[in-house]
């Protein structure tokens, strides 16, 4: 349940930041318009939240970011998790409200960009919740790379 809540709030804040600068400063959208907009991205953000933050956990385990030294890697994982999660449901968004391909395609465009540049510092508030809620993260165990080897007799019992 703390994983759920950690994970939830860390992407109704940052999406919540995000949106609104991006609709008021950038898209001209009043504060009302955005406000409502908000309102309604709530659904869609309790239902995604904790799925996207355990789909980022096996990415980044995949690009095995728990090697000391791998800071780079951690800012290509998070953003390949972010872009290949959120674009998707961006999609599904814009089909559930009646846009065709090529709108959907315009819009991709400048969503992707968006996605790219705040993958990682989502990542980053996702981690810091996360230590909030005393929550320990699985993305920082390593995935093995092949099954382990167990041996039938500890070695020297024969």
């Amino acid at each position: 349940m703390r994983r759920y809540l950690a994970d939830t709030l860390a992407l109704l804040v940052f999406s919540s930041l995000g949106a609104f600068f991006t609709e008021v400063v950038i898209a001209g959208l009043s504060v009302n318009q955005s406000a409502h907009a908000r309102l309604v991205s709530v659904p869609v953000i309790i239902v995604t939240a904790r799925p996207y933050g355990a789909y980022r956990d096996w990415v980044l385990r995949i690009f095995r970011t728990d090697v000391a030294g791998q800071r780079r890697l951690r800012v290509v994982a998070d953003t390949a998790a972010f872009l290949s999660f959120q674009l998707p449901v961006y999609w599904m968004i814009l089909v559930l409200a009646g846009a065709d391909l090529g709108q959907i395609a315009v819009s991709s465009t400048g969503a992707t960009v968006a996605i790219v540049v705040s993958g990682r510092p989502y990542g980053v508030l996702l981690d810091l919740c996360r230590r909030l809620f005393g929550v320990p993260n699985p993305a920082f165990t390593a995935i093995p790379l092949s099954d382990p080897v167990v041996p039938s007799q500890p070695p020297g019992s024969s």
